[in-house]
């Protein structure tokens, strides 16, 4: 079912123009694996009354779900007719289409800049595996949907940003804190 974009992409699949956000369906499930062990040990923990393990090991266990939630989690790629936006763990980066040259996927994707910088997106999708034909599967090619949304992008003046992720780094280092802290000062 094709429909034409009414801007710039004329003829382009509707399902491509849509926003979309890419993440790699592998990296969700050892998230919630992550979760799920978590949950059982501080549960288990919590209901044997083992309180000296929780007051020393709590705070380390949480650190791991943290970093687990940034890795795998947190880390993608949003993309609409404005631009991209990459998380990679503590970084984003705002990319407004008018600063993209390309959009390619290999072992992950990459978005290159018009001024030859690369900007590898840790959390999106991995390439779908390719049946015995060499053509791609448009309707699951993350970089072929990107590249389509870049076509039919709305002009913009806008600049490609970088910037640190604050919260999420500010969150780590009161985890970091606490854990160093339960680890040397909760004694048997």
């Amino acid at each position: 079912m094709t429909s034409p974009s009414g801007s710039g992409g004329g003829g382009q699949d509707a399902r491509f123009l849509r926003p979309r956000v890419f993440r790699a369906s592998s990296t969700m499930v050892s998230f919630w694996v992550v979760v799920a062990m978590l949950v059982f040990f501080l549960g288990d923990a919590a209901l044997r009354g083992s309180w000296l393990f929780l007051g020393r090991w709590a705070a380390l266990l949480i650190l791991i779900g943290w970093l687990a939630w940034l890795l795998f989690w947190r880390s993608q790629v949003r993309a609409d007719r404005e631009g991209v936006v990459v998380v990679n763990a503590l970084r984003i980066h705002d990319l407004p289409w008018s600063s993209v040259e390309e959009v390619v996927q290999s072992a992950q994707l990459r978005v290159v800049l018009v001024g030859g910088r690369r900007i590898d997106c840790w959390g999106g999708p991995f390439p779908p595996r390719r049946k015995m034909t060499r053509t791609p599967e448009a309707a699951t090619d993350a970089a072929l949907i990107m590249e389509a949304l870049r076509e039919a992008a709305t002009p913009s003046e806008r600049v490609a940003t970088s910037r640190w992720d604050v919260p999420a780094l500010l969150t780590g280092a009161v985890l970091v804190a606490l854990t160093i802290a339960s680890v040397t000062l909760v004694h048997p």
